[in-house]
């Protein structure tokens, strides 16, 4: 069953893969906001840093980047908020762009001092709680309800809390449940009966249907893209084992990469079989004959295995950070460096994910995209602990409390982690926050 899982990802990816190849050479100018005068020396790269410039004397730039479904530039200064804009090519291979930075608070005239980090509100209201979240360039997409997720609206936020347009979401849509960033740089909505796509235009929301099939064989599974190359796995949660593939562009064949085991829980899984009763190996074998896969497979699903407290899905999960393709193999206790050939170049020893309490590792890791910071996430005693870790050599660099404790939702910006967070036994709403991690 996994070969043909395998094979059946190659053949999607062979017949969609090939409308996005070449280079975009990408011109514009970047302005101050509230002037409008031209900016010097801004800094401009593309996602994980592989490229970057300065804009000259008159604000202007030029950077080559690979054509992909979506390009993200960030834009930063240190007088100015950074800026990340998304940009989705044409059939040209020039575009023109202008940018608008807007100028940091002058925190020299009124400064507050904190004990430690002041969480800030982003998005807080009285009648709707925010359950989900997610970045479009300088703006948030808040998924919200009032009561239950029966009855959600979608909505365009900015940074201060201002709603800039909201959509209801249709009742054939059935319950929401959560945003999936996908890797073409989508916020895909996960609903119980549909799945939407989400773009903006005019600042509007446009929702697109995605079959739910397609969604789970050509989407999901696609943990990133870059080298012109797209990384994807054939993991199934209820197997630990599982490959990562990449496949080019402009190939029409899927060519692995790496291979993600716990080899200790494989062979109890495996055993499963030979602990039925004789009747039930028989239909085991039968349903595998049937199926096409293993009957240690179809075992370790009768006899409940999976759903039993000795089983956990693999978390093992691919980055790109710079240039460097990283798996952090919590298995082998190894994150392994592969070049832009996908050639392995090196692995370094981890044991972040070895606490001495081990429920406190939440098997978890956040990337900051355009700072290439990796946090691995912990909890003691009710608070939430983000730990840097450093992608090149393994090491843990700093650890990071959250003030709040129950913090859900975890993401990682440009330095800040933002989460969704209710005081327990209160009657507030869930509200958007983030804090800089320092």
């Amino acid at each position: 069953m996994k070969s043909i899982f395998s094979i059946f990802i190659f053949l999607i990816f062979s017949l969609c893969l090939k409308s996005q190849s070449g280079k975009t050479l990408i011109k514009g100018t970047v302005r101050n906001q509230a002037t409008n005068e031209v900016l010097q020396n801004v800094a401009v790269q593309t996602a994980g840093g592989s490229s970057g410039l300065l804009t000259n004397k008159d604000g202007y730039f030029e950077i080559t980047v690979e054509k992909t479904a979506l390009i993200k530039l960030h834009f930063s200064h240190l007088s100015f908020i950074p800026f990340v804009k998304e940009i989705r090519p044409s059939q040209k291979d020039t575009i023109f762009i202008s940018v608008q930075l807007n100028e940091k608070p002058n925190l020299l005239n009124t400064v507050n001092v904190y004990a430690q980090n002041k969480p800030e509100t982003l998005v807080g209201k009285p009648d709707y709680s925010v359950f989900d979240f997610d970045f479009y360039e300088d703006k948030l997409i808040l998924l919200t309800a009032e009561r239950s997720l029966n009855k959600a609206q979608i909505r365009f936020a900015d940074y201060n809390g201002k709603i800039i347009s909201s959509l209801p979401l249709p009742k054939s849509a059935g319950t929401a449940s959560s945003f999936f960033h996908d890797y073409e740089g989508y916020t895909d909505l996960i609903c119980s009966d549909t799945i939407f796509r989400l773009d903006i235009m005019n600042q509007e929301f446009l929702l697109m249907s995605i079959n739910r099939s397609d969604f789970n064989k050509s989407i999901q599974p696609v943990a990133d893209t870059a080298h012109a190359s797209y990384y994807f796995s054939n993991q199934w949660d209820k197997f630990p084992l599982f490959n990562y593939y990449f496949i080019h562009r402009n190939d029409t064949a899927g060519h692995l990469l790496s291979t993600v085991s716990n080899s200790d829980l494989l062979k109890i899984y495996n055993m499963e079989y030979y602990y039925l009763p004789s009747g039930a190996q028989l239909q085991a074998r039968r349903l595998a004959a049937e199926y096409k896969t293993d009957k240690r497979i179809i075992a370790a699903l009768m006899s409940g295995f999976t759903q039993s407290m000795f089983y956990e899905p693999l978390y093992a999960p691919l980055f790109i950070l710079r240039d460097t393709t990283c798996i952090f193999n919590h298995y082998t206790d190894q994150i392994y460096h592969f070049n832009s050939q996908n050639k392995i170049i090196d692995s370094v020893k981890i044991d972040y994910h070895h606490p001495k309490n081990w429920r406190e590792w939440k098997k978890q890791l956040y990337v900051d995209e355009f700072e290439n910071k990796v946090y691995a996430f912990f909890s003691k005693s009710g608070h939430h602990y983000l730990k840097q870790i450093n992608y090149q050599t393994g090491k843990e660099i700093k650890t990071y409390k959250l003030k709040y404790p129950g913090a859900q939702k975890i993401k990682i910006k440009d330095g800040y982690v933002y989460y969704i967070y209710r005081p327990f036994e209160s009657t507030q709403e869930k509200f958007l926050y983030r804090e800089r991690i320092e």
